[in-house]
């Protein structure tokens, strides 16, 4: 087509140009802003001065120390490293254990839980595998999923596949657990529980010359009325030793911090009466949690994953409730842990006895783990008619085992 002169009155870059030539000269109005502020007696600093100030100093600490916990510790004394959620542990289980100074003790959930995991009528399983259904199959969401690979023909490009991703699938079967948990349960029992989605923790420790900064999302948070009671005595078990990764270091995996910050975060404020953490569900997606190498994750850093989360979200509560300077807890606190992937899940269950994490004498921490299990083995349409292979009851077994624990 010609680019004739009515044709360039409709072109936008016109009225683009015309935009530009106008109102390049408009006065930018000063606001009452400043004035106010400053009869509230809030400091004013100028805007260029300050992105200045913090551009010079970006990479470069401005003081010789900083006060953490009561202690003056100089920068090139210490070592600051971070944690965060797309981060897992190059040794796994025993990384883990030596990190947080924390025992496995079995390889099975506690006795206490295993009492509360009693049969399910079949009327209740028929509606769990409608669940499954509606949160796996009939779900409306249609995302570009990961490629497909195959080993053996690495440079074969498979059509891209739109579907539900892990993160949407864990989403949906966590909730509509929880809502059948409270329906079994009943009022008395539902009303003394709440749920956060995406919480936001963070805690700094220190152990022995680091500084290791935890900063982790918890996708579903369940809080109660009463914390969970402690399942064994923090000093029973202390004479058996940490596993040793010897030639690795602990902190191994672990990502460097240029700047430094001590911040603290707690979903939940100390006021609230249902600030005691009971279970988080946490997803794991393949897709952001990688190793630093590009291996494939292990299922034993998965289980590492269940660890340091449930660590995190322990310390930052004992810390709300014992205060921030806080090292042996008055009294313990457990967290029950879910992490799923939309198929498998794996249930565990931590003790927090202690937040001096130096060394490998004295009290330690608790934790119980169970091997991962599958929901079911394929859930997807076959020939247009939707089809789920192998439902195992067992996974909601465990989600109200958990949900009634006290």
């Amino acid at each position: 087509m010609k680019f004739t002169q009515f044709l360039y009155k409709h072109h936008i870059g016109k009225a683009v140009r015309y935009l530009w030539q106008h109102q390049r000269e408009r006065t930018i109005l000063m606001t009452k802003a400043e004035n106010i502020l400053r009869s509230m007696n809030f400091p004013i600093e100028d805007a260029t001065k300050f992105i200045l100030k913090q551009n010079k100093h970006k990479h470069k600490i401005i003081e010789n120390s900083i006060k953490f916990n009561n202690i003056n510790l100089k920068f090139e004394d210490k070592k600051y490293l971070i944690f965060e959620d797309h981060n897992v542990l190059q040794e796994g289980v025993p990384q883990a254990c030596l990190l947080t100074k924390t025992l496995k003790i079995d390889d099975e959930l506690p006795k206490k839980i295993q009492n509360l995991i009693t049969e399910i009528p079949d009327n209740i399983n028929n509606l769990l595998k409608r669940f499954v259904y509606t949160s796996v199959i009939y779900d409306a969401e249609q995302i570009k999923l990961p490629r497909l690979k195959d080993p053996d023909r690495p440079a074969w490009v498979f059509p891209r596949v739109y579907g539900i991703t892990t993160t949407r699938k864990m989403h949906n079967l966590s909730k509509k657990f929880l809502q059948l948990c409270e329906s079994l349960s009943g009022l008395n029992d539902a009303q003394n529980k709440s749920i956060v989605h995406n919480g936001l923790l963070s805690t700094c420790l220190e152990k022995e010359n680091y500084f290791i900064k935890f900063s982790l999302k918890m996708d579903i948070m369940m809080t109660s009325l009463i914390p969970l009671t402690p399942i064994k005595d923090m000093n029973m078990n202390n004479e058996f030793d940490l596993p040793d990764i010897y030639p690795l270091h602990y902190t191994i995996g672990l990502s460097k911090l240029d700047i430094f910050d001590n911040e603290n975060l707690y979903p939940i404020i100390m006021e609230s009466p249902f600030m005691n953490v009971h279970t988080i569900f946490i997803n794991n997606n393949p897709e952001e949690v990688r190793n630093l190498t590009e291996m494939p994750v292990t299922e034993d850093q998965i289980h590492a994953r269940s660890m340091i989360k449930s660590f995190t979200v322990a310390a930052t509560c004992a810390q709300q409730r014992f205060g921030l300077n806080v090292k042996k807890l008055p009294e313990p606190i457990v967290v029950q842990c879910v992490q799923s992937d939309g198929q498998n899940f794996h249930f565990s269950v931590y003790q927090l006895n202690t937040l001096d994490i130096d060394g490998k004498e004295g009290i330690k921490n608790f934790w119980w783990s169970e091997p991962s299990i599958k929901l079911y083995e394929e859930a997807q349409y076959e020939k247009g008619q939707p089809c789920l292979k192998n439902y195992n009851s067992d996974v909601f077994k465990r989600f109200l085992a958990f949900y009634k624990n006290k």
